[in-house]
């Protein structure tokens, strides 16, 4: 699996009219310029938010690919919830104060 080519069709998704509409018809070409897996194209083309989080997509990259799927808001938040806890989103990047 490749976490980066499927945030990058979520990112070209939200600049892209033509990927937007590819995708509300279903197009059979809408994912061939992205190296996705088989399951990451699964998880697009079904519009499985809880597979897509599981790969490790962020909630706030999910949420607008939710839109684009006809997703509505009420049922992503349903969707996401339904995980919680199952992931942990921290960093060990800590800010320092200048001169430290």
């Amino acid at each position: 699996m490749s976490l980066f080519e499927v945030e990058r069709f979520i990112f070209e998704l939200k600049h892209d009219e033509k990927l937007q509409a590819a995708l509300r018809d279903g197009s059979e070409h809408l994912f061939e310029p992205f190296e996705l897996s088989a399951t990451e194209r699964t998880a697009l083309e079904s519009g499985s938010v809880e597979e897509l989080y599981r790969m490790g997509v962020h909630p706030l990259l999910i949420a607008p690919y939710s839109r684009y799927a006809g997703i509505a808001p009420a049922d992503y938040h349903h969707r996401l919830a339904a995980l919680e806890g199952s992931r942990m989103f921290s960093s060990t990047r800590r800010f320092t104060s200048p001169g430290e």
